[in-house]
C-alpha cells in the first residue's frame, strides 16, 4: 500500500501534463467574455424577476427578532 499514493500522484501528473496550456491574459479575457455573454441569465448579477422565483425569500411572515 505504500506505493499506491505515489502511483496515483504520478498518474495524476501524467494526465495533467496532457492538458493544453494558455496564457493567463488569454484565460482572463475568455472569462470576461463569458461573464459578459451570460450576465443576463445570472440571478446574482440581476436578481430574480419575481420574489416567487427566489428560493431564499422568507417562507412566512414570522421572523425571529431575538438574534
Amino acid at each position: 500500500m505504500n506505493g499506491d499514493p505515489a502511483k496515483r500522484a504520478i498518474e495524476q501528473l501524467r494526465q495533467e501534463s496532457q492538458i493544453p496550456r494558455i496564457k493567463v491574459s488569454q484565460a482572463a479575457s475568455d472569462l470576461v467574455k463569458y461573464v459578459q455573454e451570460n450576465e443576463k441569465e445570472d440571478y446574482l448579477m440581476n436578481g430574480f424577476p419575481s420574489d416567487k422565483m427566489n428560493p431564499y425569500r422568507p417562507k412566512n411572515s414570522f421572523q425571529c427578532k431575538v438574534l
